[in-house]
């Protein structure tokens, strides 16, 4: 995995991250507490997925081509381990910039697969009332030298979004 850009955008324009309108798109979400409250995001498409669960399986790549209880259960637990990553991450690094203890504490992920603009509509209600921002990583992911097409999306909600602003204002 590398981060190669990190940028935000309106909630609304999450769905054009996601995926396009014309195919399914799958998501990982997983919420976040603590210091900094909201949802953190693994975007991809099917066959990305389905790459990842078969890795997982010790499996050809391109075995899987649904996602029954198992290839869910994969890449459920590939975001469980990057998402805490991530935000273990974000974590010691604001802690480390602000000499002050910011907590991020991840909650069991669920498996989304639906067109774009739905999982926006459903999991991102919240946010998207409240006029979030999304911030989101490019980020390069490879498996046996195929590039898959995955993206990290990290919602903060409104009063967590000002709460960073001001942490990041404030860093030495």
């Amino acid at each position: 995995m590398k981060i190669d850009s990190i940028s935000s955008c309106p909630i609304e324009e999450v769905s054009t991250l996601i995926g396009s309108d014309d195919e399914p798109a799958c998501v990982c979400i997983m919420g976040m507490e603590g210091t900094l409250t909201g949802l953190m995001v693994l975007a991809f498409d099917d066959t990305s997925g389905l790459m990842v669960s078969d890795l997982l399986q010790g499996q050809t790549s391109g075995t899987s081509s649904v996602w029954g209880e198992i290839e869910r259960s994969s890449v459920l637990e590939t975001m469980n381990i990057a998402g805490s990553a991530y935000l273990n991450g974000i974590s010691n690094e604001l802690s480390d910039r602000t000499s002050s203890t910011i907590e991020l504490i991840p909650s069991p992920p669920i498996f989304l697969r639906d067109y774009a603009a739905s999982i926006l509509q459903s999991a991102f209600l919240d946010q998207a009332i409240s006029g979030t921002q999304a911030v989101y990583a490019g980020v390069s992911f490879e498996l046996k030298g195929c590039p898959l097409s995955w993206k990290f999306l990290l919602i903060p909600d409104a009063s967590s979004l000002t709460k960073l602003s001001e942490i990041l204002t404030n860093m030495n």
